[in-house]
């Protein structure tokens, strides 16, 4: 089989980015040296795919003019949704729209903010068995007390939509869906303007809709400040135990990690402070606490938890937002 087209979704309004994700999309934030878009766009092409498209709304200028100034972005299709945002059905729809596509070929849906990193083989393996499906879902076990919404299946197929994590009970595991998804755009049912992705692209009431569940493979969550701050650590820690980790291969083949700039007896990154992860080219600035100094000129010093971007400091609290 094969994938012909790869949307990569980055419409979304940043809420979960806290006060800098006002100001920097999310999707530009950095994975050490490289932004998340770029890696993404990155990871499509290692599976393959010949048209990759990003879908534009909020702070979509920022975004546009990041791909411009980027040889990686060249042959990246950039789709506005203007004046109103799709939703993930519509921005489906959109492409699947263009005149290049007309509801032909397979799409793979990417979440701009999370990393399932599955090699070609692997990924092709595992879709094999659904190739003629409508659709399908990737999803995985996650604890509720992560934050994390549910889906509801049955047998490997889908029984309802998305179930919010504040109706779950308490410390139970459940599956979640990765923000992963394969369509079949020739079974869709053409759909214009805005739309519900479980209504237009995933019916799951008129149509088997499987989910996938991938058991054993590592997920690398972006999608929060918090979870931005604990997955960037987490990579450092990753990197400790076994740096021959797929997914930190990619990054470093990718330069997004610098090797050279790691000091794992003090687990920072370009800083000669404990805790600190430094990708800009400030000079060094002590008792940061454990901070991830995306950009910017100075700091100040401070106890906890923090992410700063230029003058804008957010502190990452063990109860903030998940």
């Amino acid at each position: 089989m094969r994938i012909d087209h790869c949307l990569i979704l980055a419409a979304g309004f940043g809420t979960r980015m806290g006060p800098i994700g006002q100001k920097l999309p999310k999707v530009l934030w950095p994975v050490f040296e490289k932004g998340l878009l770029e890696l993404q766009v990155a990871y499509a092409r290692s599976l393959g795919i010949q048209h990759i498209y990003i879908n534009l709304h909020h702070m979509g200028s920022e975004i546009e003019a990041y791909c411009k100034d980027r040889p990686e972005f060249a042959d990246v299709h950039l789709l506005w949704e203007a004046p109103e945002i799709l939703d993930i059905g519509g921005a489906v729809h959109n492409l699947a729209s263009q005149p290049k596509v007309r509801y032909r070929g397979k799409l793979l849906v990417l979440n701009a903010d999370q990393f399932f990193y599955l090699k070609k083989e692997d990924l092709f393996r595992i879709l094999g068995p659904f190739e003629k499906s409508p659709a399908a879902l990737f999803s995985y076990w996650v604890n509720t007390s992560l934050g994390y919404n549910a889906l509801e299946v049955s047998s490997e197929r889908l029984v309802t939509g998305i179930v919010k994590n504040g109706e779950l009970p308490a410390n139970a595991r459940v599956e979640t869906y990765t923000g992963i998804a394969y369509v079949d755009l020739a079974q869709l049912q053409e759909t214009p303007g805005p739309s519900k992705f479980f209504d237009s692209v995933c019916p799951f009431k008129e149509k088997k809709i499987p989910a996938i569940l991938l058991e054993n493979i590592d997920y690398w969550d972006f999608g929060t400040v918090r979870r931005y701050w604990e997955t960037c650590f987490a990579i450092l820690k990753t990197y400790r135990a076994q740096s021959t980790h797929p997914f930190l291969r990619f990054l470093v083949q990718e330069k997004a990690l610098k090797t050279w700039k790691i000091d794992l007896s003090k687990l920072s990154y370009h800083s000669a402070s404990a805790g600190v992860i430094n990708l800009s080219p400030m000079p060094e600035v002590r008792d940061l606490g454990s901070a991830i100094i995306i950009a910017g000129d100075k700091a100040v010093p401070k106890k906890g938890r923090w992410v700063w971007w230029h003058d804008v400091a957010d502190e990452v609290s063990e109860l903030g937002l998940l």
